[in-house]
């Protein structure tokens, strides 16, 4: 064994093992087919593009079809989806009742595209447009800290954002199964819904905030939408 193909067998290691126990040699073995020459051999190292392929093939694997984590991460990337959808509600609520409020637009924006694209099956659309909420929820984190003003509200504000986010891209992949549409627009209707005949009565109120997200928890609870749970052909199901 040569020191490069060493160090190939070192990186596949991110790779569940039944994985690498099914596919290792012919990884490796393709890995090595364009390093024929004698001194890369010894002394190359795998590329940076190899790496990135390979950490983005283990999150695939792990978090494919029929994997429990991969379940709860596409389930926790759509109920906050779902909840961001809520929260924008409620700020077009409470823009078009209390004199002066703004609402969030490219959050807004961002959230509702997000939450159609993945329902709808367009899941890259859904990830950027998930990345770029969870970048605009954070823009008020950065100010507080520029300005040296307490900001534990806006951290509050952008965290289930960027959990959002990362679920959308560990979860969401290109191989994982689609969610029911039908279910989770219900979903999305029942807790805007009530998202806003809450807000009506005491809009911009601080409590809207955490009510939001329980409202987001009920309508799942009553609706119980899912994500197709079906193998993907070729995925490991564990």
């Amino acid at each position: 064994m040569t020191p490069l193909e060493r160090r190939y067998r070192r990186l596949l290691r991110v790779l569940p093992a039944d994985y690498r126990a099914d596919r290792e040699e012919e990884m490796v073995a393709t890995l090595l087919d364009d390093r024929t020459d004698e001194l890369d051999r010894e002394h190359g190292w795998p590329g940076w593009g190899e790496f990135a392929a390979t950490v983005a093939l283990s999150v695939r694997v792990r978090f494919a079809a029929g994997t429990r984590i991969g379940g709860v991460a596409r389930t926790v990337a759509l109920v906050g989806l779902l909840g961001q959808v809520v929260l924008a509600a409620q700020s077009l609520t409470v823009a078009s009742l209390v004199e002066g409020a703004r609402p969030l637009p490219w959050f807004d924006i961002a959230a509702v595209v997000a939450f159609a694209a993945l329902v709808t099956g367009r899941r890259t659309t859904a990830r950027v447009a998930a990345t770029l909420g969870a970048a605009v929820s954070l823009v008020p984190v950065v100010t507080a800290l520029v300005r040296a003003e307490p900001g534990w509200l806006a951290v509050v504000f952008a965290v289930p954002s960027l959990i959002t986010a990362v679920a959308m891209h560990v979860g969401h992949h290109r191989e994982a199964p689609l969610p029911e549409p039908v279910r989770w627009w219900w979903a999305a209707a029942t807790a805007v819904v009530l998202a806003v005949a809450a807000t009506v009565p005491d809009p911009g109120a601080a409590w809207q905030f955490p009510a939001a997200w329980l409202l987001t928890l009920v309508a799942v609870a009553v609706v119980r939408p899912r994500v197709t749970l079906s193998p993907v052909p070729g995925s490991p199901t564990r």
